[in-house]
């Protein structure tokens, strides 16, 4: 049998976190020293990857309407994105998140087309199941690419996923997601009141079936001890992402493997025991780099049987301009905040404001990284996380925008991902700005 694929020596695959990208932002790069030092970088790299955390349609498309999502608020972009983030040099991308529905199918068709019309690559969506989880490959002069994307986080969870046909019934077109059944353990006496409520509501509130176990609200719930909280994958679902994973592996020089996931968002330093199970059996189904996005705020870096687990490198792009918000937007906030939320009175500015005082003042949302993973001759030699500042503090206009950090803070960077990841065993070095794992 021949060995495994293998990129040239040499060959450099940089990964970012998540782009939620709503305006042009490569022209910046010709007069701010900082962003263009982080550009540089990404257009040298011989593959740059990102989470694209939007889909894009024109504004005015009768066909691309916004879907309503009542736990978040949708990231529509217009069709210019697209362009600028092949400008900033990213040539592959993964689809499968919370926001790649955001204007419905004909959003997610949108955004496919102007992909490929730029040639950026790009997985984890397309018109049926078999698609969306298929890999996807990118030709580059030193190796080959490949790309399988899933979420955790569907949404909306209903009507996102892919569906292959069945029966006679049409597919449905989606992104490609894993299942999670979250299973609560509760004490006893708790679990009781919880089987009474469950005994006055009707099925209606989100359980498949009534019995045994008890389901309320799409979780399930065990009596037990004590308080526990645990998610088990689909395992055909599982299973088909290794599939996919390992398709690549006999196609490709390097495979990635991008994870959406926004459990476990309350402690991102401690990734939930499904994704480290799930990022172990991957790296055994040929993953080379297994890149976790949703979690915004620095996570953890892994190096497992030579190979490299991002936990999360938080934001990459952090957009707050974009275009008019959806009426259920301001119906949903003003039933929360109170009627001082009335877009007769405010504008969107004043709106995301308040929705991201409420949910995103953690200045480390500001504050992340992105990852040089640079291959030798028998494999991964080392790992370089690079901070960037996305400006807490600017003014809107140039606030969410990736620089090269001053020296305190990108030591302070550093120091958080050496920190958190140091119950891994990686060990990361702190030398000219960059943090770096020695695998060789």
């Amino acid at each position: 049998m021949n060995d495994r694929p293998r990129p040239q020596p040499g060959f450099t695959l940089a990964l970012t976190g998540d782009l939620l990208h709503t305006r042009r932002l490569a022209p910046f790069a010709d007069a701010d020293e900082a962003f263009a030092a982080v550009v540089s970088r990404l257009r040298t790299a011989d593959a740059t990857y990102g989470n694209l955390e939007l889909t894009v349609a024109e504004r005015d498309d009768p066909e691309a309407w916004v879907w309503s999502v009542t736990e978040d608020w949708a990231l529509a972009s217009e069709p210019h994105v697209i362009a600028d983030i092949r400008d900033l040099g990213f040539d592959i991308v993964g689809r499968a998140n919370n926001h790649a529905m955001d204007r419905g199918p004909s959003g997610l068709r949108t955004t496919s087309r102007l992909l490929e019309d730029v040639g950026v690559v790009h997985a984890g969506a397309g018109e049926d199941r078999s698609q969306a989880s298929a890999p996807r490959f990118l030709e580059t002069p030193r190796g080959r690419v490949g790309l399988v994307s899933v979420t955790t986080s569907p949404s909306p969870r209903d009507v996102a996923p892919a569906l292959d046909a069945f029966a006679g019934l049409a597919p449905r077109p989606g992104i490609h997601a894993l299942g999670l059944q979250p299973v609560v353990t509760l004490p006893g006496e708790t679990h009781a009141l919880l089987q009474q409520l469950h005994d006055r509501m009707p099925d209606s509130v989100g359980e498949w079936m009534s019995g045994e176990p008890l389901n309320l609200f799409r979780t399930r719930f065990v009596a037990g001890d004590e308080l526990a909280i645990e998610y088990v994958p689909d395992a055909g679902e599982r299973d088909e992402i290794l599939r996919s994973l390992r398709r690549s592996a006999q196609q490709a020089d390097v495979t990635i493997l991008a994870v959406h996931a926004h459990q476990g968002d309350n402690d991102p330093a401690h990734p939930l025991p499904y994704l480290r199970a799930l990022a172990h059996d991957a790296v055994a189904a040929g993953a080379d780099v297994v890149a976790v996005s949703g979690p915004h705020v620095p996570a953890p870096v892994e190096i497992h049987e030579g190979k490299v687990i991002l936990y999360g490198l938080s934001n990459f792009v952090w957009s707050d301009l974009g275009g008019p918000l959806p009426e259920y937007i301001w119906r949903l906030t003003r039933a929360a905040a109170g009627d001082h939320v009335d877009p007769r009175s405010m504008s969107e500015a004043d709106l995301i404001e308040m929705l991201g005082d409420d949910a995103f003042a953690d200045p480390w949302v500001f504050r992340a990284a992105f990852a040089e993973v640079v291959f030798g001759e028998l494999g991964i030699d080392e790992v370089r996380v690079c901070p960037v500042d996305l400006g807490f503090s600017r003014p809107l206009t140039r606030r969410g925008i990736p620089r090269s950090p001053d020296d305190d803070v990108a030591r302070e960077i550093c120091d958080r991902f050496a920190t958190i990841s140091s119950s891994f065993g990686t060990k990361l070095d702190l030398a000219d700005g960059v943090a770096t794992v020695k695998l060789s």
